[in-house]
């Protein structure tokens, strides 16, 4: 994918990362997997209901109900986050910042300020 083309700009700093949508598309993008995240945590929430009116009370038919789900949060963010990393537009911020401190030595040395 072109530089150009990409939906995501991934910004790595120290140890923390951030993926930004870069364009309407990457929002689009985005909106998509939050819209199905949302619509299975809509599923969840009314399986549960439904259980609970239904007389299930015990505590091991929630855990039973609540495990799968937080199973698939955690592939959902996976899968996510690969997918954003795969078309993003990579920035370093610390090479950018060693970058600016060494020109700003070099005009420093030289007297430009």
């Amino acid at each position: 994918m072109r530089d150009e083309d990409k939906l995501f700009v991934y910004y790595k700093a120290g140890s923390g990362v951030r993926i930004s949508p870069r364009n309407a598309a990457g929002w689009r993008a985005f909106a998509v997997w939050m819209f199905a995240f949302f619509g299975a945590t809509g599923i969840f929430v009314w399986v549960t209901v439904a259980a609970d009116s239904a007389g299930w009370e015990d505590s091991k038919m929630l855990l039973f109900l609540t495990l799968p789900f937080l199973l698939l949060t955690a592939v959902w963010v996976f899968a996510m986050l690969r997918y954003m990393k795969a078309r993003s537009e990579i920035v370093d911020v610390d090479r950018l910042l060693q970058l600016k401190r060494e020109q700003d030595a070099k005009k420093k040395r030289s007297g430009q300020i």
